[in-house]
């Protein structure tokens, strides 16, 4: 069957978002399919155009300060290319001709397929904006484009938060009544998405899950790694606001005699020493760590994956509902909640335990045994 797979993929730093797409389609692929990444980005809708931003800068006061901001983050924007993120999709992941730069485009040529599948990531999370700001990410996002014959899966997508305005219900309903088989990545997003009709939604874990440790460590493997230090922390944090004690957490690392290895994305800029690793050398990273410290999903899952003992800083603010992302993930494990709060740093200590391998497995199975059935 012809898949076609709605996720995000464009990102230059972001290892998470990359890796999920690349498991997603492997592991379709392993199951007999023919299955490739819709390039679709969006660059419409008000909030994340260039126009828009351009029109914000008019303001002197705000046009220096983004000057200032880009300044800041010249050399960490020019080292992101050290990471090599095209190298990666062009080598492993199958895309799509056409870069869909409009929902209009995928309503009037729609990608070729059996089977659209949205997910996983926050692919759900429309960021705060007003529904009239990014009503064409929405339909673009939950299919509403192909054939009506064409099947529609929704698998572990992430909303990202805990709840939506009726305004938001009342738009997603029809389009969410349209699809073949829901599953979503939180157990939070099951109530939003039966708060817009849904009748049946599964949880399911993410996709970076439905590979092994050894399928990723070939990835790394394979490719020419740089010499880290033989003991170190990795710390991997995105922008995403959190309490974040970095010199705190030099202090620990001295008093354990481990280097720190720091690692940012989604263009974070700070003064702190850090480095651009590759996907396949990040992979690495986290495999052989003593410890990790993250405020990043996927860091935490790959520190499950590779069983690392990791603490996890949690957000705050506007970002506090994506939280719930990574409780989901240690109810699924069975561990307990690894959450560094209050510079704790004892639960880097805390053993992870035998993580319920056994009915992980069978959560796998589960997955693909559905996946195919749908199919």
């Amino acid at each position: 069957m012809k898949i076609g797979i709605m996720t995000y993929w464009w990102t230059q730093d972001n290892y998470g978002q990359i890796l999920q797409c690349y498991a997603l389609q492997k592991h379709l692929q392993e199951q007999g399919h023919d299955v490739y990444l819709i390039r679709y980005i969006f660059t419409e809708d008000s909030k994340s155009s260039f126009y828009y931003k351009l029109w914000k800068g008019l303001n002197p006061i705000k046009l220096s300060k983004f000057i200032f901001r880009k300044l800041k983050k010249k050399n960490a924007e020019r080292e992101k290319k050290l990471r090599n993120f095209d190298d990666f999709r062009n080598k492993y992941i199958h895309q799509s001709q056409n870069i869909y730069t409009a929902y209009a485009q995928l309503k009037e040529d729609p990608p070729e397929a059996d089977c659209y599948i949205v997910g996983s990531d926050q692919v759900w999370n429309f960021w705060g904006l007003k529904l009239s700001q990014c009503k064409n990410q929405v339909h673009a996002y939950f299919l509403d484009f192909g054939k009506e014959s064409t099947k529609r899966f929704s698998y572990s997508a992430s909303w990202g938060k805990t709840e939506i305005s009726d305004e938001y219900k009342n738009e997603i309903q029809p389009l969410l009544s349209k699809f073949n088989y829901i599953s979503v990545r939180e157990r939070t997003g099951v109530s939003l998405c039966q708060a817009c009709g849904a009748k049946k939604v599964e949880l399911r874990c993410d996709p970076t899950l439905l590979l092994k440790a050894d399928h990723y460590r070939q990835l790394y493997l394979t490719e020419k790694n740089p010499d880290f230090p033989e003991r170190y922390i990795l710390v991997y944090r995105l922008g995403n606001p959190c309490d974040f004690p970095m010199k705190k957490i030099s202090n620990w690392a001295n008093s354990k005699s481990l280097e720190v290895i720091y690692v940012t994305a989604n263009g974070l800029s700070d003064t702190y020493k850090k480095i651009y690793p590759t996907i396949q050398q990040w992979l690495s990273l986290i495999d052989n760590a003593e410890y990790v410290i993250t405020n990043s999903f996927h860091c935490c899952v790959f520190s499950l994956i590779f069983r690392r003992k990791f603490a996890v800083i949690p957000l705050k603010s506007s970002a506090k509902g994506m939280n719930s992302r990574i409780e989901t993930l240690f109810e699924l494990f069975k561990v307990t909640p690894r959450w560094l709060e209050k510079d704790n740093f004892s639960i880097l200590e805390q053993p992870l335990g035998e993580i319920s391998a056994q009915e992980f497995s069978f959560e796998i199975e589960e997955v693909s045994n559905n996946i195919s059935v749908g199919l």
